[in-house]
């Protein structure tokens, strides 16, 4: 608590007058990469995933509480960011609704994710399920599956990217989004290293996320194999989920904002 009221003391547009921002994807979809551009900007509070499910009105307030007991509250800041990249974090249709919540969903291709998946459990959990690229590309699935369910219920308000666009486009893929949030300033391809950078439960934990920018890497996870049936699978689940997503935004990341 008394973070938090430190935080507000700092800023009180953070007390009542500030917005929401969801990003809703699956992991290893460069959502670290984006969490830090995001948390970078003057206006905008977050860049870690907070693993924590929101309900109603009261979850964005225990949101706040959570955050600024560990971090301290920019001057300008008035948006609040999270990523939910689990269906065990919900994200209530009342709050979706809200006129101060924006979401933005983002899809990576399920190849390099679903063997980035394994290869980050194998290093970091290997005795977990998700080590395994079967049960990695089923979290796949399972995760694109609700992503398109709760897509008609953001029709027309909600922003789709693909998420190789950060990396291969990514002045086109910041410049559109910065118009579409309406920020002061644009969004840099230039991050900050941050507390929480590469730590476990934060999200990536390779050296590439502590560079401080945006860079052409690629890991080629030779040593993952996905099985062809569950790839298969895979693949069409992100087809009919980007086709609904690319049908149902109100803007997208390779079109002018």
């Amino acid at each position: 608590m008394p973070g938090f009221l430190k935080a507000m003391a700092r800023n009180p547009r953070l007390l009542f007058g500030q917005s929401n921002l969801f990003l809703l994807s699956h992991m290893r979809a460069n959502t670290s990469l984006f969490g830090h551009v995001l948390g970078s900007h003057p206006e905008i509070e977050g860049y870690y995933e907070m693993h924590i499910g929101y309900y109603s009105w009261r979850s964005l307030w225990r949101q706040k509480l959570l955050y600024f007991a560990d971090h301290e509250a920019k001057p300008r800041s008035h948006i609040m960011f999270d990523k939910l990249l689990h269906n065990y974090c919900v994200l209530a249709p009342q709050l979706l609704a809200r006129p101060t919540s924006t979401v933005i969903m983002m899809l990576r291709a399920p190849g390099r994710s679903i063997q980035s998946i394994a290869s980050l459990y194998r290093n970091k959990e290997p005795d977990h399920p998700h080590a395994d690229p079967v049960n990695a590309a089923q979290y796949y699935v399972e995760r694109l599956g609700e992503l398109q369910r709760m897509a008609p219920q953001l029709a027309g308000s909600f922003y789709y990217l693909d998420a190789e666009s950060l990396v291969d486009t990514p002045d086109q893929a910041l410049a559109g989004l910065s118009r579409w949030l309406q920020l002061a300033t644009p969004l840099s391809s230039e991050y900050q290293v941050f507390e929480n950078t590469g730590k476990h439960q934060c999200g990536d934990s390779s050296e590439a996320i502590r560079s401080g920018k945006i860079v052409r890497s690629r890991n080629s996870y030779d040593e993952i194999q996905v099985p062809e049936q569950p790839l298969q699978q895979a693949e069409r689940a992100y087809r009919q989920c980007r086709d609904e997503m690319l049908r149902l935004c109100a803007n997208r990341g390779d079109q002018p904002g």
